[in-house]
């Protein structure tokens, strides 16, 4: 089987491989994508992207913006695509989706010395929650009337925690004792892990059916020869 994927990846290279390199925008979410002034870019959304373009035999040029205008880029500009971002119905029929790339899932975070009870989402309405703009999690939940902040930059809302500005934090369960660790602040284990998204690679709708098509069919075949899990698992 594991022989028949890898012949099956090596005949995926296709015209593709002769046009234009894509542009990638990504953006940092540690530890799915770190980004730092002294070491190249890194991360495990990251190297699934980079394994995907290799078995397709197709390139891409990296670019990074704050998520919300990568998101934008990648709807308005031809041959752009935007990752590790979370599908929504919102956003469902402006991008040409492959994926997922990353499966994280979110919690409610509460200041460690103001801890809250939260067994289920109804219990997360009376509080003003925290989350960031791109995050359609937080955009989700704002719409049904969630009090809801959305700071620039995720690592924003565990400030606004910390200083008690709002009384709950929404992050993935992999990046928030990253990003503590990195601010020095103290966080407990979340309150309620309560939502699993599935991010994936978001691409203008004019970028060539033919290259989405196989680089969606090398995506397949690392899924299936589990060396996307292997890639996975590699991480914290």
């Amino acid at each position: 089987m594991r022989l028949a994927v890898r012949l099956l990846a090596g005949l995926m290279v296709t015209s593709a491989a002769m046009a234009a390199p894509l542009k990638l925008i990504t953006f940092p979410i540690p530890p799915l994508v770190r980004i730092s002034d002294h070491q190249a870019p890194s991360g495990y959304a990251l190297n699934v992207i980079h394994r995907m373009f290799e078995l397709a035999g197709d390139d891409y040029e990296l670019d990074f913006q704050p998520e919300k205008r990568a998101i934008r880029s990648a709807t308005e500009a031809p041959n752009t695509c935007v990752f590790p971002i979370d599908r929504s119905q919102e956003r469902e029929a402006s991008l040409s989706w492959i994926g997922p790339v990353s499966i994280s899932r979110h919690g409610f975070y509460s200041h460690p010395d103001r801890p809250l009870t939260i067994r289920t989402l109804a219990d997360a309405r009376p509080y003003t929650i925290s989350s960031h703009l791109g995050s359609g999690l937080g955009e989700y939940l704002q719409s049904l009337d969630f009090r809801m902040h959305l700071a620039s930059k995720n690592h924003l809302g565990l400030l606004m925690l910390n200083a008690g500005r709002v009384d709950l934090w929404i992050s993935d369960t992999r990046s928030a004792p990253i990003l503590a660790e990195r601010l020095n602040l103290r966080l407990n284990a979340p309150e309620l892990v309560f939502f699993t998204t599935l991010r994936s690679l978001g691409c203008n709708r004019q970028t060539s059916p033919e290259r989405l098509q196989a680089l969606e069919n090398a995506l397949l075949a690392m899924y299936s020869s589990g060396e996307l899990q292997a890639i996975l698992d590699l991480e914290p």
